[in-house]
């Protein structure tokens, strides 16, 4: 993107002074303080040549800014993105391997219980790790979009969510995610019936998802210890 900025600055700069050129040439053509008409060469031809490559570079200008305003406004994506998550499943997935849940007096609702673990042991826990595994896909396929953009020359290229490799991971990723939390999202409240509302999980649930997102921009961290205002 900053590549993309010096270029739109630089095309700026050639146009005014096309414009410029063009300008002066005009009021040369109606003044005549310099005569510029031979055989070979003309005011006409000048300010043909001038106005015509202003005109150009503003078309140029336009499209280049119209790619900046697409740029700016994709998400630009980090390779240590999914990090957080990836570490913290491979934390979380060694204690509940660890559960043992036989009780001594079988009941309707020790059944239940005993059916969500099973289902979590089986299937579950083995998807959270295998997430968090695949989350390493998604810097792999950010760098080969940067590879892609060197070969094509682009040197400063900016990898967003747009990128072809780095969306397709992103996608595949993110519906694996929202799979697994509406899976676990119904173990939770199956759990909870199970066990009368013992953990008052509707409750939770609603509190949890009426906290606001937070802002982990770079200016919400300066503002947080701003102290003068």
């Amino acid at each position: 993107m900053t590549q993309l900025k010096h270029t739109i600055i630089y095309l700026i700069i050639l146009c005014i002074l096309c414009l410029a050129i063009s300008y002066t040439i005009s009021i040369n053509m109606e003044i005549g303080f310099c005569a510029i008409n031979s055989r070979l060469i003309s005011n006409n031809f000048l300010f043909t040549c001038f106005s015509g490559a202003f005109a150009s570079i503003l078309v140029v200008i336009a499209t280049e800014v119209y790619r900046f305003i697409l740029l700016y406004n994709k998400e630009h994506v980090s390779d240590n993105l999914l990090n957080y998550l990836s570490n913290t499943i491979k934390q979380i997935t060694p204690s509940l391997r660890s559960l043992d849940y036989n009780p001594f007096f079988p009941s309707n609702r020790s059944r239940a219980i005993k059916r969500i673990i099973t289902r979590l042991f089986s299937t579950e826990i083995n998807q959270l790790d295998s997430l968090a595994c695949d989350c390493i896909y998604l810097p792999m396929a950010i760098n080969t979009d940067k590879s892609d953009a060197l070969r094509k020359g682009e040197s400063n290229a900016v990898i967003t969510s747009a990128s072809p490799n780095t969306q397709k991971a992103l996608n595949v990723l993110n519906k694996e995610i929202i799979r697994l939390i509406s899976q676990i999202l119904i173990d939770l409240t199956e759990l909870n019936t199970a066990c009368d509302n013992s953990f008052h999980w509707n409750d939770i649930e609603k509190k949890l998802s009426d906290v606001p997102k937070p802002d982990s921009s770079l200016s919400a961290f300066f503002s947080k210890y701003d102290f003068s205002k």
